[in-house]
């Protein structure tokens, strides 16, 4: 007598190990697309951590209104950030759409309250 597999066992095998696939992709799929997504936010913070740091060293504020080398100035660039040493001078990609982010993206700031608030690409 022989001994091995039939041909039923095998394909049984293989169906088996297809629906367990099928089973825990969707669940790998959104770990990866939620830690892209938290990965994005985590850039978009250490980006408007640096134009916080910027806004110290390079802002003044007079009657609301804000100034940077006597200049009205409502938005800094990550460009602007990369040139005066606040973040790295390399290629920022967006890990959810996999694009470069580009270096021309505005940080704004406004003054509300008695202190500068900066929003990521916002409307400026």
């Amino acid at each position: 007598m022989k001994k091995g597999f039939t041909l039923i066992e095998l394909l049984a095998v293989i169906v088996i190990l297809g629906i367990i696939f099928m089973i825990v992709m969707p669940n790998f799929i959104d770990v990866i697309n939620g830690t892209r997504t938290s990965l994005n936010n985590e850039q978009k913070n250490a980006i408007i951590d640096a134009a916080r740091q910027w806004g110290v060293s390079n802002l003044n504020e007079m009657n609301g209104k804000i100034y940077y080398n006597g200049v009205e100035k409502n938005f800094v660039t990550i460009d602007e950030l990369k040139n005066d040493g606040f973040l790295e001078d390399k290629k920022i990609q967006d890990m959810v759409s996999k694009g470069e982010i580009s270096s021309g993206t505005k940080i704004c700031i406004e003054y509300k309250n008695y202190q500068f608030v900066y929003e990521y690409n916002g409307r400026c």
